[in-house]
């Protein structure tokens, strides 16, 4: 409705006047000596008193950049520059004090006549300048008027002047460096005057040029409005779209620290839209910014227990002492993060140039021998198979697929929350309260494998290895996923038959890569378990630890579930579904069956080793329907499909 309000004024007043304003955007480019607005209204000696204002001095004109193009008196306020006549020179209303306007006084109410005049102002304006009308109408000051009604925001004339506008650059200029605070504080005066004492004032050195680079803070000079409310560009400052945009803002004079921002928990928060995290103007304030060592300040020793416990209650004296600026690749600022991050980083690395040369090898191999040979079938629906997986171990997989699955789809997005990719996925999984929830949900499913895998092994060793079989050699037999001296010798054998010097090995119960993926994924959940819960409690485990342990515990649980995500949609999947051998998948984990003619061709010391015990036909089993069988590998692909999706918008991030 305030809207419609506005537009019946402008038309009211238009219509009152009678004349439309519609003038090229190149100007009329009348000479100056055709021009009567600028002879009346440029002599001095006719005007005096209250109608002083309406002097506009010729050497004013001269520089202004409408004038400069040939936009004239009459291209804005309408009328006939060319003549003499009062009513046909003004064609609009003019200023109160004028006696020709008082028939028209009565239309209007002195608000109606100030939000008249103000919406001409924006009209006229936009009659050349259309996108900056539009970006004005969306803007905190064009929102005040149209949609608030308030009669005393800002339009065109308040910022830039109206006669006699000069470019930003001159130094002349309501909206040059040197003058633009004075020109905001008409209107906000205590906003300036909070300024003025804050790290950004001017009062302790002369103003600076303005300067949006990205070269970092100077401390030589000092900002003005514009540099954080750019031109047109004023969202309200508790939107969404200020607030999410914030880090860009102060990034333009302090990258660094946008930079460590963008890194941390809150930046990549926001990344992801998530409004109640902490933005810059949270902690810092916004005007009245003040030097960290100043005991005034917001994140002083004095005062960042107040300004933390606004988003973390109960935040004792070692959570304050976090980093939230923490930069892992600056060793001034923290020597230790410094040194863990290159250990987990190099360890990263190293595990993807060793395994992903091992699955490149081994694809150069398994092509010329699945040509030759082809792919043990599986097995047949409603024929015997061997039963490799008891439903234990189908089970416990199972959950660790589907926890693993629930935390890199909850996870990754955080990690790449800058990329368009991470961002549709959190929106689409309910954003960051839901994903948290759900993240520390699947966390909890999937530190409960392990626990259970522990528990399980444990009461086996205790209850009874078997007949003949001591506990050691439960422990370190081949029936065991522990490391032992054939998963050495195999590894070589492997090494032997990639380079061409050995035939393709074979294998007993276990390989070695499949113990190394358990006793990795192992030290994983352990690892990221552990981090993550550091971070899911700081305040009870800062009771404890340093405020640098979250600092710590963050880049650990990040860096470490990377390699664990990448290790699984990569190097897991091609040696488990993906190698020449097995592909498209293999459904011995979901099924818990194998054909006897892979078992035969793959494991065939295991084979000889049942046999000989008589425990080879013991673990025949029958091979579900046909129907459950694709149940289960559609189950499978669907799987597979969302970690190889993943490992593509991680791969795209990287390079």
């Amino acid at each position: 409705m305030k809207a419609l309000w506005s537009a019946a004024l402008w038309t009211a007043l238009m219509t009152v006047g009678g004349v439309t304003i519609a003038q090229p955007s190149a100007g009329s480019q009348l000479p100056l000596e055709n021009n009567s607005c600028a002879t009346c209204h440029g002599e001095k000696d006719l005007w005096g008193g209250a109608n002083l204002r309406l002097f506009i001095p010729l050497d004013q004109l001269a520089d202004d950049v409408h004038w400069k193009h040939g936009v004239n008196c009459s291209d804005c306020h309408g009328g006939d520059p060319g003549s003499l006549n009062f009513q046909q020179a003004h064609a609009t209303e003019v200023d109160d004090a004028e006696p020709q306007t008082k028939p028209f006084r009565p239309l209007l109410s002195q608000q109606g006549r100030k939000a008249a005049h103000l919406e001409t102002v924006v009209q006229v304006c936009s009659k050349c300048h259309v996108r900056a009308a539009e970006t004005y109408l969306v803007s905190v000051h064009g929102h005040g008027f149209r949609e608030s009604g308030l009669t005393v925001t800002a339009v065109c004339t308040d910022c830039h002047g109206s006669h006699g506008i000069l470019p930003p650059s001159d130094s002349r200029s309501m909206l040059n460096a040197a003058h633009v605070d004075a020109t905001c504080a008409k209107c906000h005066r205590y906003i300036e005057d909070r300024l003025q004492q804050s790290v950004h004032g001017r009062s302790a050195r002369p103003p600076g040029t303005a300067d949006a680079s990205k070269s970092g803070a100077n401390p030589k000079r000092k900002p003005s409005c514009t540099d954080c409310h750019q031109g047109h560009d004023l969202p309200h400052p508790k939107s969404a779209a200020f607030r999410l945009g914030l880090q860009n803002r102060c990034g333009s004079c302090h990258a660094d620290l946008e930079n460590s921002y963008t890194w941390s928990l809150h930046g990549q928060l926001t990344e992801l839209g998530y409004l109640p995290a902490a933005k810059c103007s949270d902690c810092h304030g916004s005007h009245d910014i003040l030097a960290v060592a100043d005991p005034a300040s917001r994140v002083s020793a004095v005062n960042r227990r107040t300004t933390c416990t606004k988003c973390h209650p109960g935040a004792n004296d070692n959570f304050l002492n976090f980093d939230p600026h923490a930069d892992p690749g600056n060793p001034q600022r923290d020597a230790v993060l410094h040194r863990v991050n290159l250990g987990v980083t190099s360890l990263l690395v190293g595990v993807f140039v060793v395994f992903g040369t091992h699955s490149f090898l081994w694809s150069l191999r398994s092509l010329p021998h699945f040509a030759k040979r082809g792919r043990p079938k599986y097995p047949k629906p409603g024929a015997p198979a061997f039963v490799r997986f008891q439903p234990v171990h189908r089970i416990a997989h199972t959950v660790l697929m589907i926890s693993f699955l629930g935390l890199a789809l909850t996870g990754l997005p955080l990690e790449y929350s800058e990329y368009g990719w991470a961002q549709l996925v959190s929106r689409a999984l309910g954003g960051f309260s839901s994903t948290g929830l759900w993240h520390r949900i699947f966390g909890l499913l999937n530190f409960s494998c392990l626990v259970f895998y522990i528990f399980w092994f444990g009461s086996q060793l205790i209850i009874a290895p078997g007949p003949g079989i001591g506990r050691l050699r439960y422990i370190f037999g081949p029936d065991s996923p522990m490391p032992n001296r054939r998963d050495f010798s195999d590894f070589t054998k492997m090494l032997r038959w990639f380079v061409g010097l050995g035939p393709k090995p074979t294998f007993e119960r276990w390989t070695y890569w499949e113990k190394f993926d358990l006793w990795a994924a192992s030290a994983d959940i352990v690892m990221i378990g552990t981090t993550g819960l550091i971070l899911w409690f700081p305040n009870q485990f800062c009771s404890v630890l340093p405020g640098r342990a979250l600092n710590i515990a963050d880049l650990i649980h990040g860096k470490l579930a990377l390699l664990a995500t990448g290790f699984v949609f990569a190097i897991h999947f091609f040696s488990a579904n993906l190698r020449p051998e097995k592909f498209p998948m293999d459904i011995s984990i979901l099924t818990g069956l194998v054909s006897e003619e892979e078992l035969e061709e793959e494991r065939p010391e295991f084979v000889q080793r049942l046999r000989a015990a008589g425990q080879f036909e013991r673990r025949i089993a029958k091979t579900p329907s046909r129907r459950r069988l694709t149940l289960l590998m559609l189950g499978g692909f669907f799987a597979m499909s969302i970690g190889l999706a993943l490992l593509a918008a991680i791969v795209a991030a990287v390079f």
